[in-house]
């Protein structure tokens, strides 16, 4: 009886492959959803870095004479509180739109997202909070610590 020999591939081999694959998968998966997650912050906070840097030129070219000509809107009950902005004057908290970020030049940020606090007991201090938050951490000064 004469019997051929085949050449190819065994089942076991193909099952061990695919289970190895797998596990390559999974791990590529862990790891580039922490690179995207850690991307995202970074990128959160890299736009409230420059907000900030024109916060404060804003607030040193008004001076805190004329309030109204800050850059911004008010924002709504509802966003102070989830800001925990209480205790801040509503005229010294404001939104800062597209509009208002394209007149700063800051057009590649997206607009209605942040929030400035102009401080008029020290005019080059300001904070920036991101309204979406991250984490639960809304201003630049806890999300530094990230």
């Amino acid at each position: 009886m004469n019997l051929k020999i085949e050449k190819g591939i065994t089942l076991v081999a193909l099952v061990i492959t695919i289970i190895i694959m797998l596990i390559l998968v999974g791990v590529g998966l862990h790891f580039g959803g922490d690179a995207v997650e850690t991307a995202k912050l970074e990128d959160i906070k890299t736009d409230m870095i420059s907000i900030k840097t024109k916060a404060k030129i804003v607030a040193e070219q008004y001076n805190f004479k004329d309030i109204e000509n800050l850059v911004g809107t008010q924002i709504s009950e509802s966003e102070i509180q989830k800001l925990n902005l209480s205790d801040k004057e509503n005229e010294q908290v404001r939104k800062w739109s597209s509009d208002d970020l394209n007149s700063q030049g800051l057009s590649t940020i997206e607009g209605d997202k942040y929030v400035v606090y102009y401080d008029l007991s020290n005019p080059n201090e300001c904070e920036v909070y991101y309204i979406e938050g991250y984490k639960g951490k809304y201003s630049l000064s806890e999300m530094q610590d990230i």
